[in-house]
């Protein structure tokens, strides 16, 4: 899907997800099938293995980013689209290095210590990413060589769908009745980048899950050790 597509159906999905937002009752409330277990198990099991340069790869810098959910786009590049301006990032593996540019320069730097590695779920430590902004994402997994990255563009959502995006997640932050029907609900619409992202920074049952599925799937889908 191209760049443009995307911004198009984010609008689209905007104007959804504000009505949810100001009719929970009723949008909250609609049964979903499959359940968010199995649709949770689905989505991991279709996540591509990367490798450093963006190949797939059972190497040991191999690995599966399951949030934000990574595409490739026309080009044969790695892309996320981030629905959420502070996005927790969930990889499968141990990581050695985190680097976070911005504007070409480094914005964030975090590294694991010999005795140390860097575990999922890793919270956003820099400034909000902003509406339609471009970041580049570089990721090295635990015992890859200094230079092997995967390498994934990062693309903030359209103003509106991200003011959306975050007034649901403010929404079903304060309903923790309609948490998990919420969530529902955006699977069922195939919104599941939104979807994962919402699991990824909420600490919880559905955290607790998505990890727990993460580290099953990760060998069987090529992901690294």
């Amino acid at each position: 899907m191209t760049l443009l597509s995307h911004r198009l159906l984010g609008n689209l999905v905007a104007a959804a997800v504000l009505a949810a937002v100001a009719t929970p009752s009723v949008v909250l409330a609609q049964p979903a099938s499959p359940t968010i277990l199995q649709r949770i198990r689905q989505l991991i099991g279709l996540t591509r293995p990367l490798a450093a340069g963006g190949s797939r790869s059972m190497d040991v810098s191999a690995m599966c980013v399951v949030s934000p959910r990574v595409e490739v786009d026309p080009d044969g590049k790695t892309m996320a689209m981030v629905p959420l301006p502070r996005p927790t990032l969930l990889t499968s593996g141990a990581l050695n290095e985190v680097v976070v540019e911005r504007g070409g320069q480094i914005a964030w730097r975090l590294q694991a210590s010999s005795g140390k590695a860097i575990e999922s779920p890793i919270d956003w430590a820099i400034a909000p990413i902003q509406p339609d902004e471009q970041l580049t994402l570089r990721l090295r997994a635990r015992g890859a060589a200094g230079g092997d990255f995967v390498v994934i563009r990062l693309i903030g959502v359209s103003a509106a769908e991200m003011a959306a995006n975050e007034a649901l997640a403010m929404r079903l932050g304060r309903d923790q009745q309609g948490w998990q029907k919420g969530l529902e609900v955006l699977l069922a619409e195939r919104r599941d980048n939104l979807a994962m992202a919402l699991m990824a920074d909420q600490p919880g049952a559905l955290r607790t899950e998505l990890l727990k599925s993460m580290k099953q799937q990760s060998r069987a889908l090529g992901c690294g050790s």
